[in-house]
């Protein structure tokens, strides 16, 4: 909503951004997409309509999952993903106790198989826990103040 708000000439500096690849849009969906309690065809039309408005405004599609604030992230929302054609999912909050495992072992990404029973590596995604310290902004933005 805030982009068909824009003035004219804001909205033709936004298409220059990104079309030089200075601007990326993430996710792409409607409205951030809910974990807790949708149906899969929630996620799927949430995704279809931002995704259709992103490709017939910009001529792009997002290719990269950014999850800052969901509470908890489930398989079939990954699947989802890397059947939309997503590269990577970026979440923030996780179980507390896998966010001091991963932090001791000092990386923050990994591949998820979500269903791998299944479908093996075929739904795979690059995932990454965005900031390990806390949820709220990056670090440097406290080192900044």
């Amino acid at each position: 909503m805030w982009y068909t708000k824009l003035p004219n000439k804001t909205k033709e500096q936004v298409k220059v951004l990104i079309k030089n690849g200075q601007l990326e849009i993430t996710m792409g969906g409607w409205v951030a997409t809910d974990e807790a309690c949708p149906s899969y065809e929630d996620m799927i039309t949430n995704m279809y309509v931002g995704h259709n408005f992103i490709k017939k405004e910009f001529g792009v599609t997002p290719r990269v999952g950014w999850m800052p604030d969901a509470f908890g992230h489930s398989s079939a929302n990954a699947a989802l993903f890397a059947d939309f054609g997503f590269d990577a999912i970026y979440f923030t909050r996780l179980d507390e106790n896998l966010r001091i495992k991963y932090k001791n072992e000092e990386h923050m990404t990994y591949l998820w198989r979500p269903f791998s029973k299944h479908h093996g590596s075929e739904k795979e995604i690059l995932a990454g826990i965005y900031n390990p310290d806390d949820y709220a902004w990056p670090s440097i933005m406290k080192t900044l103040g």
